[in-house]
């Protein structure tokens, strides 16, 4: 039986470690490359890797979330098979990802579900960890409604969704309020 063979980039050498023994464990993947850091993770050869298990916040800066940048450039490269890993679970953070490259997206804290990502990665299987389903599937919703929305009604639905009410929202807006209470009429209508 043919391992799969994982690479993994990961900057803090005590979570490298834990999760090279972590999936050490298991008979069907083997870790085949450590990248420490996102230079080291572009060089190597992409024929030998089926699936990449990539940090987010590849530096010292945790505001740098170059591993985004590193799963567009391998995934421009051809290697589509690309796992997110970080701590991170903030909705842009996420879309972002998986809108550069990402096939699914796992929080550190959810380490122990890798082996059972890496193999429904490799099988092509998108199948979205429960950490980032609601994220994604409340973002398709809201794709959704702006769709049906007029731009007018998008700018007052988003404002109702950030919890102002109609008085702040007129007042944002230059509106008057009974403006915004029909903006909100027909918005209902058109999202029920």
């Amino acid at each position: 039986m043919d391992k799969i063979r994982l690479m993994i980039v990961e900057d803090d050498p005590v979570w490298m470690q834990l999760l090279s023994e972590y999936i050490g464990k298991e008979v069907d993947i083997t870790v085949v490359y450590q990248a420490y850091t996102k230079e080291k993770a572009l060089e190597v050869s992409h024929s030998d890797i089926d699936v990449v298990l990539l940090d987010l916040t590849l530096s010292e800066d945790q505001n740098d979330l170059s591993g985004i940048d590193v799963a567009s450039q391998l995934y421009d490269k051809g290697l589509m098979k690309i796992i997110m890993l970080t701590s991170w679970d903030e909705e842009e953070i996420i879309l972002e990802s998986f809108d550069k490259g990402a096939m699914n997206y796992v929080t550190k804290t959810s380490y122990k579900d890798i082996p059972m990502t890496v193999r429904e990665a490799y099988e092509g299987k998108v199948s979205l960890h429960s950490d980032v389903s609601s994220t994604v599937l409340n973002n398709l919703r809201k794709e959704r409604k702006a769709k049906v929305l007029t731009p007018a009604e998008r700018e007052v639905y988003d404002l109702k969704e950030k919890g102002l009410n109609k008085r702040q929202i007129a007042e944002k807006l230059f509106k008057s309020v009974e403006t915004i209470k029909k903006h909100l009429k027909m918005i209902k209508g058109k999202i029920n």
